[in-house]
């Protein structure tokens, strides 16, 4: 008995040795958090004496290690460290960083590109799916050239994406979802295009190049590029970086476009279906609407529809659409949020959607503040 003491003491004693840096992440908002995602600069964690992105461990204040992931954001090296927590109102909670055998974390977000499908690029997390058009589809018997975002709606923890590709029968719920939105050429749930002269200037092609920079446990992130394409006689070519973290419904759009233009307004938001209910904020919108693209819209429950854009102008009924107005410079990023809920997957009205929105609002623009506290 006594020679077990001995032992634990020891480990215990080693543990306590392992260099670690100390974090104390700030919740400085009335808002409950609820998974939101910690980022820490890569660049701060490798002064931890040892560190590698295979052996970096983080650990709660109960020393229990949590799920955690290195983005490396399409490069060689590493270039952030990210985790997820809870948060009441004002309430501070403490991390170590320290390095240690990563314990093997179930992956909740996923993308990727399906040549087997026509080239999409699909991509999911634990709660919910989209997916977008690429070149194959161009040429296919559809012929649809579309920038638009398609939702596929789940009542599911688990990945989907590669199942309901196999089975090719996703129009039609087994039990965990189904798709039952309809794009056609509109910006569909989220997309963004050149607003000018009262006219969306939709892109000639679909995407010409997908990249996946990061694939999970936490964050799956793509880079799409666009051919360049006509916008009231000039030239503009658009890069679209699109992030989804675990556990959140909401997308982090960054939309890069670049032209001979000074500065151009872009319009971002989702095509009006049977809009059942309509909302918006100083920098948002939510919609309320009926499954889109089923024989039985009552039977496939209603989607919910998001988008916010800090500085926007909110636009509820333009060609069709809800969207968001914001001018960018060329070359300049634009960035907004855009995200979608489903009645029989975890939204039941459209109060619990605009918590919803108001919840990714906070996190998109009062960030959880991270300190490195020095000892």
């Amino acid at each position: 008995m006594m020679r077990n003491s001995i032992f634990g003491a020891a480990a215990l004693l080693a543990a306590s040795c392992t260099p670690a840096l100390n974090v104390e992440v700030t919740n400085n908002t009335q808002l409950e958090r609820d998974d939101e995602t910690v980022e820490i600069a890569w660049s701060e964690v490798a002064v931890l004496k040892g560190v590698t992105p295979e052996n970096v461990v983080v650990l709660d204040d109960e020393r229990e290690q949590i799920p955690s992931q290195v983005l490396y954001r399409g490069e060689a090296e590493p270039q952030a460290l990210i985790f997820q927590t809870d948060a009441d109102a004002m309430q501070t909670k403490r991390f170590r960083i320290t390095t240690g055998t990563r314990e093997a974390y179930p992956t909740e977000a996923y993308g990727r590109q399906v040549p087997e499908r026509y080239d999409d690029y699909a991509w999911e997390n634990n709660k919910v799916a989209y997916r977008l058009y690429g070149p194959a589809l161009e040429t296919s018997p559809e012929k649809l050239v579309t920038p638009g975002i398609d939702v596929w709606v789940k009542c599911t923890d688990k990945l989907v994406i590669d199942e309901w590709y196999a089975k090719g029968d996703y129009h039609h719920n087994y039990g965990d979802g189904m798709d039952c939105y309809k794009v056609g050429v509109t910006l569909g749930s989220g997309a963004s295009v050149p607003f000018v002269d009262g006219k969306f200037w939709f892109m000639d092609h679909n995407y010409a190049t997908a990249r996946t920079l990061d694939n999970g446990p936490i964050r799956t992130t793509v880079e799409l590029t666009y051919a360049p394409f006509d916008v009231n006689g000039t030239q503009v070519s658009l890069v679209k970086t699109i992030s989804l973290d675990a556990n959140q419904r909401f997308n982090r759009m960054d939309n890069l476009y670049e032209g001979e233009f000074t500065e151009m307004p872009v319009a971002a938001g989702f095509v009006r279906h049977d809009v059942k209910q309509l909302t918006n904020g100083d920098d948002w919108m939510g919609m309320c609407e009926a499954a889109s693209d089923s024989k039985d819209p009552v039977r496939d429950g209603d989607i919910y529809l998001g988008v916010i854009l800090p500085g926007g102008e909110m636009m509820p009924d333009t060609l069709g659409h809800a969207v968001a107005v914001k001018n960018v410079k060329s070359g300049q990023t634009l960035t907004y949020y855009a995200g979608s809920g489903w009645s029989q997957g975890g939204v039941d009205d459209m109060n619990e959607w605009i918590e919803e929105i108001t919840a990714a609002n906070a996190a998109a623009t009062q960030p959880l503040q991270v300190t490195i506290v020095k000892k």
